[in-house]
């Protein structure tokens, strides 16, 4: 995955995911890049860095799910069109956000 791909999201399907670009978000980045390392290491650098460490990784967790389900739209699994929209909603997903986090995807060749 690349945070490259998150950075390119419309404000609106930012502020639907995370609340818009923020220094946690921006965080959650460099966490998923590996900056930060992993377990308490990562609780213990983003304390140390002035984060809150429970609220970046919440953020790193969300930005991996709609991923997963971008990966599963750009696959099939959800379906075309109205039946798209309707699948994801049904599990719990903003459409709009998923398909623009799709859209950049696609753009940027990061094909599943």
């Amino acid at each position: 995955m690349s945070e490259l791909i998150f950075e390119k999201l419309s404000d609106e399907s930012l502020a639907e995911i995370a609340g818009g670009m923020t220094p946690e978000l921006r965080a959650a980045y460099a966490c998923i890049r590996g900056e930060f390392g992993n377990g308490q290491d990562r609780i213990d650098r983003l304390t140390w860095a002035g984060y809150d460490a429970k609220r970046v990784q919440n953020l790193v967790n969300s930005l991996l799910k709609y991923e997963d389900v971008a990966k599963d739209v750009i696959n099939g699994k959800y379906g075309n069109d109205q039946y798209r929209i309707n699948a994801l909603r049904a599990a719990g997903y903003n459409p709009y956000v998923v398909q623009d986090l799709v859209n950049n995807m696609v753009l940027d060749h990061q094909l599943y």
